[in-house]
């Protein structure tokens, strides 16, 4: 009996050793395979048509970040680098109508800005017309990049606006006592009893310093940054909008609006839903037939679940969000709220 078991369990053990392997063998084919396919689905219409339209979603807040770490644990951001390559990948197809679904509170300047110019040069190779659309937010960096298309519109209840641009945060702890960590993070005891050395070379190098009071001369320079590049963020509104600018930097500002209001203000065009959107394209363009395709997101494929099963903890999630999260407060941005994105 002792060797039948022995026989029956090291059988056992082979075969789903065997079954193991044909599984990594089809899951790393199965990625492989993902990475190369251009990465759109038809969902609509004829497929011989030439009158393409391509629906482009992305979803979160606009940073560069170049890691496929954020992908692989859920996390939604857009990166300015990634959607150009998905641009020049569309571009193949030659479609006519470009709309991108998108959903974001901002961005950093620097990231909303380039997406912005990706889109200008898209149009400028692919001749497309895009148009933008929004089903629940787009504000701050998130309109920054929609001024590049021919028209905004927003679903029934969508947040739109913040046309604002924030500095990098700067806390001061006054006469910090007691800096301790516990279960629910940080706290810090002030008084007078902590002192702080640094070593620097140069004027303001310890900008930001946690233990002591900025400057006036530093203010000022932080403001006149922040000034100058949301007085570029007005001048785009007003060009793209037509708007006067007086009535966006005193009527509008960093306010945001709901979809209704965002008409009245100009800010978006019109309000409807993205399949309304598309009924309305297809019939301003007379389209006899057309075909409608949509990048679709990357399933979790067995290879991935694999490497974040056996290499990934949750601790190391948390450290790469929080990098994430330090690198938006201390970057001029401009994005609806940190809390909007967990931070």
């Amino acid at each position: 009996m002792n060797n039948f078991f022995n026989v029956f369990s090291r059988t056992l053990g082979f075969f789903f050793a065997i079954l193991l392997f044909f599984l990594i063998i089809i899951g790393i084919s199965t990625y492989t395979n993902s990475q190369s396919n251009v990465g759109f689905n038809l969902v609509k219409g004829n497929e011989e048509s030439n009158n393409t339209i391509f629906i482009l979603e992305l979803n979160g807040p606009i940073i560069e970040n170049n890691s496929s770490f954020n992908e692989l644990v859920g996390f939604n951001f857009i990166s300015p680098i990634k959607t150009q390559n998905k641009l020049e990948e569309i571009q193949l197809i030659d479609p006519k109508i470009l709309i991108v679904s998108i959903n974001t509170p901002g961005g950093t300047v620097s990231a909303s800005n380039e997406l912005y110019n990706s889109f200008l040069t898209f149009k400028k190779k692919s001749n497309a017309s895009i148009i933008f659309h929004t089903s629940e937010v787009l504000a701050s960096g998130g309109y920054w990049s929609a001024l590049s298309g021919e028209k905004i519109y927003a679903s029934y209840g969508s947040i739109i606006g913040s046309i604002g641009v924030k500095g990098p945060d700067w806390f001061y702890f006054n006469k910090p006592k007691l800096i301790s960590s516990g279960f629910l993070g940080q706290t810090i005891e002030v008084e007078n009893e902590i002192e702080v050395y640094s070593t620097n070379a140069g004027k303001s190098k310890d900008l930001f310093n946690s233990f002591r009071k900025p400057t006036n001369e530093e203010l000022d320079h932080l403001s006149k940054m922040v000034q100058k590049i949301n007085s570029d963020f007005i001048q785009l509104v007003s060009k793209n909008r037509k708007l006067e600018k007086q009535i966006i930097k005193d009527q509008i500002g960093g306010l945001i609006f709901n979809s209704f209001q965002a008409k009245n203000n100009f800010l978006i065009d019109d309000e409807m839903s993205l399949n309304e959107l598309l009924n309305l394209i297809i019939k301003e363009n007379k389209f006899q037939d057309f075909k409608v395709y949509k990048n679709y997101k990357q399933k979790d494929f067995l290879f991935d679940k694999l490497i974040s099963i056996n290499f990934m903890k949750n601790r190391d999630i948390e450290d790469n969000y929080i990098d994430i999260c330090n690198r938006m407060k201390m970057n001029i941005v401009s994005i609806l709220s940190y809390s909007s994105i967990g931070c």
